[in-house]
This record gives C-alpha cells, structure tokens and sequence, in this order.
C-alpha cells in the first residue's frame, strides 16, 4: 500500500485510533487523549478541542476539494467525508462518545484509505519525540513564567507565543506540519513588530528558553520534506525561521 502522508493520511488515522474507544467514554476525553491536551479547566479544554476538530473539518473540506480538482466522481467519497463531518462536529464535543463513534464505519476508512492514495504526499512525518521534547520545553518556559521578574506586557507577549506553540503540539495531528509553519510565521511578525519589548528582555532565561523553543520548532519543521507544490511556502518558512532566530541570538548575547 502505497503511504502518502496528506489530508486524508491524517483524517484515517485519527479515526483509525478512536475507533477502539468505549462508547461509554466522554467525548471530550477522547479528543484531548488525541490531541495530547492537558487542561484542568473543562472550558478551556473544551476550546482547545473544540479549535482543533474546526481544524479537521478543514481538512475534510480539503480532501473534497482536492478530489474533485482531480476529477474523480463526488458519489466516490462524499458520503463518507459526510459522515467525518458528523464525527468531527463541535456540538458533540460534552456528548458520550457512541454519538460520533457510530459514524466510523469501515467503508469510510477505506474510502479515506483511497482518497489518501490519490492524493498527492505533501510531507514526511514528524519524529514524535521532537513533539514530545517541545512539550517538555513549553512546561518549563511556563514555570519560569509564573516567577518571572520581565515587565507584565513582556510575559504577555511570551505567554502568547507559548499558547501558539503548545496549541500547534496539539494540532499537528489534524494538519501535520501546517501547525508549526504557523508559528514560525507568526513569531517571526510579533518579534518584529515588538522589537523593543523583546530588547528589554535581553538575557532572561525566559527569553533564552523561548528562543530555544523557537530553535526546536524550526529544526522539526526542517525536517520536513514538503511536496513540490508546497515547497515555495517551506523555503518562506525557513528563510522567516532564520531572520526571527538570527534577531533572537543578537539580542540575548
């Protein structure tokens, strides 16, 4: 079977994973085993989840898309991309887990199972262990936090990027390395456009440990063997990865 690593990749296995789950179980425990999320708030926890399975609905929209550009009949896998929809609905996310679990039927999984083979592969897999690595790291940036002696606006712009990368953690399952792009990006803008913020900064362990984070994050994305049609984005990506580490090193030294 051949393996291309893309949308429909990441929905099947996914559903692969949960299908096992007791119909007894909470769905919100399910999609939080998933998504590695680990919040005592249940609202919190309920958003994280809830932004995540928005994220596979994309996903699901995108196989659709993806499909239909290469002419293959709709009737083929639109009512199994449905029945994903169902699963994947943020309504049931405070509901037992036999509600959406009903829809995982194997004739979606196989027509996930073609889809992934027709569709082009966009990227090889993440190394878990890096995820699990930038986890550990994002639990001492936020103890470091909780006793930092930075400026309250510092710790806010800090803890921001530390959200955006513990959140991307949890959604690399859905949308693979789209996840960690997206932090590159967006902390390549807000370093420069809270430049004086972070030169105030200049040698805390905090931002030495962010810095260290964003190293990690871009070595992972490096990693990564983006398809043709993907590999414009990822030179941007890297080239933004450098500059915003480049910043970082010649403030903290």
């Amino acid at each position: 079977m051949a393996v291309n690593i893309n949308s429909a990749y990441r929905v099947r296995e996914i559903l692969k994973t949960i299908s096992t789950k007791s119909d007894k179980a909470q769905c919100n425990e399910v999609w939080a085993e998933v998504f590695k999320i680990e919040e005592a708030d249940s609202s919190r926890k309920n958003f994280r989840i809830s932004r995540c399975l928005a994220d596979l609905h994309d996903e699901v929209e995108l196989i659709r898309s993806e499909m239909l550009k290469l002419g293959f009949s709709p009737e083929l896998y639109n009512q199994s991309l449905n029945s994903c929809n169902h699963i994947f609905a943020v309504q049931l996310v405070t509901s037992q887990w036999s509600s959406p679990k009903q829809h995982i039927k194997p004739e979606v999984l196989t027509a996930l199972g073609f889809c992934s083979e027709i569709l082009p592969n966009e990227e090889e897999l993440v190394d878990l262990t890096n995820l699990e690595e930038l986890s550990k790291l994002a639990a001492e940036l936020k103890s470091s936090l909780a006793s930092s002696a930075l400026p309250p606006y510092t710790i806010h712009i800090i803890e921001k990027h530390l959200n955006k990368i513990e959140e991307a953690i949890s959604k690399y399952r859905a949308v693979g390395s789209k996840a960690l792009e997206d932090v590159v990006q967006s902390a390549y803008g807000e370093v420069i456009a809270n430049e004086e913020a972070f030169k105030e900064a200049k040698g805390s362990p905090e931002l030495q440990k962010l810095a260290i984070m964003w190293q990690k994050t871009k070595s992972v994305l490096d990693g990564v063997v983006s398809a043709d049609k993907r590999l414009g984005a990822a030179q941007g990506m890297a080239q933004k990865g450098n500059e915003l580490l480049e910043f970082i090193q010649n403030i903290n030294v």
